[in-house]
């Protein structure tokens, strides 16, 4: 970690931001009323939060969907840094984070993936498309986040099969208002965060915010002296001009720019010699994993170690209310580019997996050409850059019209090239440049309320839209990449080379997408609602060497009743219960050529999930003591599919692919049977469960407390429910005192018993020298575990003005 760097960026944006506050300092002396400070129990009654869910704004109480809100207190009370750490207080919401700060993996009611999960829950800024990994996403600057759960297609569209996260940004008010925040923890950790909004003139407003992070690793890495796994660098900054030229018109426009700069994540590799079932056919592993004890990784023969990001995002909106009618037309674009690096050891093992067997071997007997023998391919590093240009117009009636109706149109373009820059030569020679992908999405879209009765409403929303997928595989001269210099050394150098065919393959998929509600408003304290919708997750392409070279669209059918109260005590309770039927359901596997080991997408079959969502706070000692819990049943069942690895575990090498007489195919069909088994990275049990205590000890003093247990069942990793990782309880506590004018001082501690259940598991292989075959003739199996957080302490100051 670079200290005097991180001091040096904080100092400067200390001084900049004081020099920006002296500035300011005569119109908020005068102008300005003392900033209050506000707690949990004062500010967090989930009904009265409004939200954007349909984006129109509605009481979390008049919106007929599940939907769970946290404005700023709220993630402030949770000690909240990231969405995933907000999935921990979500009902129906779990994160997987098994590779560090990359590949996100959000399971929305059981819609789950293996090793990454594009399409299935969309995350948005302002309602605008946020696509790639955000587990970097800052929150400290926002006004809301809302987790809708469900299928939102009909009103996010595409990749929203399972529900959508909306983070809601701050507007300048009409006051100078600001934040400042400073964390210090164990293993370094290091936090700096600010924000300032001013009111310049009655009609324009602007607004800057920045955060500096860094954290050491908590693993060592036993195969580099001095290193540890997971160290994480952030620094994002963020400025907005917001325009209200006169009661009609609004605009605004954002930048957020974002830059991230990981070590490796831990990781360890359980052997083969650990497995424990299926040991006549090929050994597999029965039963809870256990944490590993020790990381080895050969990062020092990786281009470029860990995870880069650096990333800008724009967001424009203008919205003008007709002439003063109520009628409002409304716009919306949005533009991303972004470039991310990831490099890593995918061996998980300190052990030198070499695919071709070994150096000997890849010198002598196979000659790929332009090989380095010596360099195993698991020891890899890719490049992508990616950008996104998105556009939304809609108008819409008057809120207060019986009758309410919207309509919009919606264009983006999502474009991922492969970097020349990361490519190189390894055992099985140079790298392929892998595929240039292109999304186009084109949507039309509507929705209509009608208030029945004063008290009952019906709804429906429909969206059809054409996606345009294509994936263009390219190639390239060696010699018009690498220098000359390069080759020397190389087995059979030869510059000349062209590494890839060419080919370009495209597809249209198409879809109209419906939801129906109902809701009954009883009073302004209670509402029940019903509600029918579809989502979906549009089809792509694999690698062209993966067992299948195309995936189907993803379709979610969901069935869902509900209540929304805050009565009987409660400031909120809610109660949602849902069917989903789940056909094509995509998952991600490894597979293995005599050059490669790769991942690719295959529909599983058909899923059926059953569900509940509970979430509440109820005040037991008003404005003293107040509990707060949620919790998630999930009963997900595969009711159709196939996993041919589970009929070689049953029958052996009968069941091998051209091996299979027509005497046992039916046999082997029904061995491969996953029906009646649990999606993969799917809890049956979630939930958490918190006290919060405030009260006053002297003159505009508060003493505050609090207290968080977070609860998680096991869950497999794969299909055939087999290898799981066991129950996970994690303890939270904070303490700390605030004043009326905002400051505020926080003591915290986070899984502060040290639970230790892994928090990912993916079935692997283990191809280290002198490693047997499994008796099928398979590789043998392993699997790769992601320890979790050790036990964090920190302080955190901040001030709200």
């Amino acid at each position: 970690m670079n200290q005097s760097r991180f001091r040096a960026r904080a100092l400067a944006v200390m001084l900049s931001g004081a020099a920006l506050a002296a500035f300011a300092g005569p119109a908020f002396a005068q102008t300005a009323p003392a900033a209050t400070e506000t707690t949990a129990q004062d500010d967090e009654s989930e009904g009265g939060i409004l939200v954007t869910a349909r984006k129109r704004a509605e009481t979390a109480l008049d919106v007929p969907i599940a939907v769970s809100a946290f404005n700023s207190v709220a993630i402030q009370d949770r000690l909240v840094q990231s969405v995933a750490e907000l999935a921990q207080f979500t009902p129906g919401f779990q994160m997987q984070e098994a590779f560090g700060r990359s590949g996100d993996r959000p399971v929305m009611r059981g819609a789950s993936n293996i090793l990454v999960s594009d399409g299935k829950v969309g995350i948005y800024l302002n309602g605008a498309p946020y696509l790639g990994d955000f587990s970097s996403l800052e929150l400290a600057n926002v006004e809301r986040v809302e987790v809708i759960k469900g299928p939102q297609s009909a009103v996010f569209g595409r990749g929203s099969l399972s529900g959508a996260v909306n983070v809601v940004l701050k507007r300048p008010g009409e006051r100078i208002e600001g934040t400042v925040s400073a964390t210090y923890g164990n293993y370094n950790r290091r936090e700096f965060s600010a924000s300032l909004s001013v009111p310049i003139t009655p009609w324009l407003g602007v607004q800057g915010g920045v955060k500096l992070f860094d954290i050491d690793g908590q693993y060592k890495n036993t195969a580099i002296v001095g290193e540890r796994l997971g160290n994480q660098n952030s620094n994002q900054y963020t400025a907005g001009i917001f325009l209200d030229p006169s009661s009609d018109i609004s605009a605004s426009a954002r930048w957020l720019h974002q830059t991230d700069d990981d070590g490796p994540y831990a990781i360890a590799l359980q052997p083969s010699t650990r497995n424990n079932c299926y040991l006549s056919t090929r050994p597999y592993y029965c039963g809870p994993v256990s944490t590993p004890t020790s990381f080895a990784l050969n990062t020092d023969k990786i281009q470029r170690s860990g995870l880069y990001r650096n990333a800008d995002r724009f967001i424009s909106e203008a919205s003008w209310d007709i002439a003063g009618s109520g009628y409002e037309l409304s716009f919306q674009t949005s533009h991303s580019n972004q470039t991310t690096v990831t490099g890593a050891d995918q061996s998980f093992d300190g052990r030198e997996f070499l695919l071709l067997g070994s150096v000997f071997v890849c010198t002598n007997f196979v000659p790929i050409g332009n090989q380095k023998c010596t360099q195993s391919g698991f020891n890899t590093t890719e490049g992508l850059q990616r950008t996104t240009q998105t556009n939304e117009v809609r108008i819409t009636s008057p809120s207060t019209d019986r009758v309410r109706w919207r309509i919009g149109a919606f264009t983006s373009v999502d474009r991922i090239t492969p970097m020349k820059e990361y490519l190189e030569a390894s055992e099985l020679g140079l790298d392929l440049l892998g595929d240039r992908k292109r999304v186009q999405n084109k949507a039309i879209f509507g929705g209509v309320d009608f208030d029945v009765t004063d008290n009952f409403t019906l709804g429906a929303e429909l969206r059809h839209q054409v996606d345009k997928v294509s994936a263009t595989t390219l190639s390239y001269r060696a010699g018009d990449v690498f220098p000359a210099s390069y080759f020397v050394g190389l087995t059979l150098p030869n510059p000349n080379q062209i590494v890839g065919v060419p080919r370009v393959r495209a597809t249209t998929f198409k879809a109209t997408l419906p939801r129906f509600t109902a809701n009954w408003r009883i009073d302004r304290e209670l509402s029940f609602y019903a509600q029918y919708s579809q989502g979906n997750s549009p089809g792509g392409f694999n690698p062209v060497t993966a067992p299948s070279s195309t995936f189907k669209e993803e379709k979610l059918t969901n069935y869902e009743i509900g209540f929304k109260t805050s009565r009987f005590g409660f400031d909120y309770l809610n109660l949602s219960a849902f069917v989903q039927n789940y056909n094509d359901q995509v998952l991600t596997n490894t597979y293995t050529t005599a050059t490669a080991i790769d991942s690719y997408s295959v529909n599983i079959g058909r899923t059926r999930i059953r569900g509940l969502e509970l979430e509440g706070a109820l005040p037991i000692v008003r404005n003293m003591l107040r509990l707060q819990f949620n919790y998630t049943f999930l009963d997900a069942e595969i009711r159709e599919g196939i996993e041919p690895e589970q009929a070689i575990l049953l029958r052996g090498t009968a069941c091998k692919t051209g091996t299979v007489t027509n005497l046992d195919l039916a046999g082997c069909r029904a061995a491969a049977s996953i029906a009646g088994n649990r999606p993969p990275l799917v809890s049956k049990h979630m939930g958490s469960v918190g006290l919060r205590f405030n009260q006053e000890v002297s003159s505009g003093w508060d003493v505050f407390a609090g207290a968080d247990v977070i609860y998680r069942s096991s869950f497999y990793d794969q299909v055939m429910n087999l290898a799981e990782s066991g129950n996970s309880t994690r303890l939270n506590l904070q303490i700390g005192v605030h004043d009326a004018h905002g400051l505020r001082f926080t003591l915290y501690g986070k899984n502060v018993l040290n639970d230790k259940t892994p928090v990912g598991i993916l079935r692997y292989v283990d191809l280290g020298a002198g490693v047997a075959k499994a008796p099928s003739g398979d590789s043998a199996r392993a699997f790769a575990i992601t320890p979790p957080r050790k036990p964090e302490f920190g302080l955190i100051v901040s001030k709200t003005f």
